[in-house]
């Protein structure tokens, strides 16, 4: 009975229909703007995206696929030369651009690594492409360690250079060093796009499912049963726990429907290959320090996500029993992802540390692993993840207890 009472209240209400709506529309944009992202540019000059773009796509990585090693990356050299010597490069004309985009289609994620790791050579791209000969691949990964060296202790106006003690640089480069290579790579835009779009779906729902969140505890009060309701032993008993079991369950369904659908749409219509090719081979994730596939960091992500989803979601459940206000509860997620935002004005070597560890690293585990957020205690060094990744769950489970105690024992005046 109270069960179906809590869940009728949260369905029937219109305003928590529109939020649902709402969240269906945000789905639909995420999975929009991730299929959006993925084009093909044919030799006419038109485009085409989504499905059709990744098919052509992988079909033209897969002469570039296996590991990048000297073999490929002379061969990938020798075709990127090939491409520029044939190719009338002009800024201004259109047509030039367009054909070289169609030519490096295939070959343009191992171009984008070479530019990473030769480019502060020779200038240039293109003065990459003519200078660089085969014989200078074999630094293709050293390359990679020495701009990192050069980054914390040569290059004056890095961040690196100032505000890393020494045992966070001998960090950051031990884990620079044990990357094991040479990297497996080859098509892998589904993985990519569902990771970049993902924080999108993440932050702008939980501030949606908010606001169905918020009326869970405070509805008795604005409807004024709150004397009556918690006054009773069932109200503050089992009352209690079925609407701290409510909001675990609302929480629970909406993040992992969302999560699922939007995962089948984009990864089954980019594809799922390249799941086991490293993050590094993708340009984006080149200076990620993590020895990790496309596939282990998407389930960090979504399992991150969800850690996220119930802090804040059992934040917003306690406020809201503490305060009897949803207006106040609903305030709490918006929050807390603008703070960083807000933050980063006055960023400084301790603000920074302070922004790595706030909540918002959860729905975005990608910005803690791509960001060096390092904390040193006792001489012991670690990153942010596994500082969000432990002491949030554990404040999470503080705020079930506190959501349940709340009523239990009180009688409203």
């Amino acid at each position: 009975m109270l069960v179906r009472y809590e869940l009728q209240k949260v369905f029937t209400k219109r305003a928590n229909q529109i939020i649902l709506i709402l969240l269906a529309v945000l789905m639909a944009y995420s999975c929009g703007a991730a299929l959006m992202r993925v084009e093909w540019v044919d030799e006419q000059g038109n485009s085409v995206t989504r499905h059709a773009a990744a098919v052509k796509l992988l079909e033209a990585s897969r002469e570039w696929s296996g590991p990048l090693d000297q073999e490929l990356l002379e061969k990938a050299l020798a075709e990127l030369k090939e491409i520029y010597s044939s190719t009338e490069v002009d800024a201004q004309s259109q047509e030039s651009n367009w054909l070289l985009r169609n030519k490096l289609q295939g070959v343009q994620e191992i171009a984008d690594l070479l530019g990473w790791s030769f480019v502060d050579d020779y200038g240039t791209f293109e003065e990459m492409i003519e200078d660089l000969q085969p014989e200078d691949l074999s630094r293709f990964y050293a390359n990679r360690i020495e701009n990192r060296k050069a980054w914390l202790y040569e290059d004056e106006s890095s961040w690196g250079y100032y505000n890393y003690s020494e045992a966070e640089k001998q960090f950051i480069l031990s884990k620079f060093e044990a990357l094991q290579t040479p990297l497996e790579t080859g098509y892998h835009e589904g993985w990519v796009q569902a990771i970049e779009q993902l924080p999108t779906l993440l932050k702008y729902g939980i501030i949606l499912l908010s606001f169905v969140l918020a009326g869970v505890f405070s509805d008795e009060f604005a409807w004024k049963t709150d004397t009556v309701y918690y006054n009773t032993l069932h109200g503050r008993t089992r009352a209690t726990a079925v609407k701290v079991g409510l909001g675990f369950l609302m929480i629970t369904v909406a993040y992992w429907l969302c999560v699922s659908i939007y995962s089948s749409i984009v990864l089954g219509n980019l594809g799922t290959e390249g799941g086991n090719c490293s993050i590094q081979v993708h340009s984006n994730y080149w200076n990620i320090r993590e020895q990790m596939t496309f596939r282990q960091f998407y389930l960090l992500a979504i399992g991150a996500g969800y850690l996220g989803y119930l802090f804040i979601g059992f934040l917003v459940l306690w406020i809201s029993a503490k305060t009897k206000s949803p207006v106040l509860a609903v305030l709490i997620p918006s929050l807390l992802l603008l703070l960083p935002g807000f933050l980063h004005e006055f960023y400084s070597p301790t603000m920074r540390r302070v922004i790595g560890i706030l909540p918002d690293k959860l729905l975005d585990i990608g910005e803690a692993i791509q960001y060096l957020y390092l904390y040193t205690v006792k001489n012991h060094v670690m990153t942010a993840v596994p500082i969000v990744l432990t002491v949030y769950p554990c404040i999470t489970v503080l705020l079930v207890f506190l959501c349940y105690r709340e009523y239990r024992h009180k009688q409203i005046a």
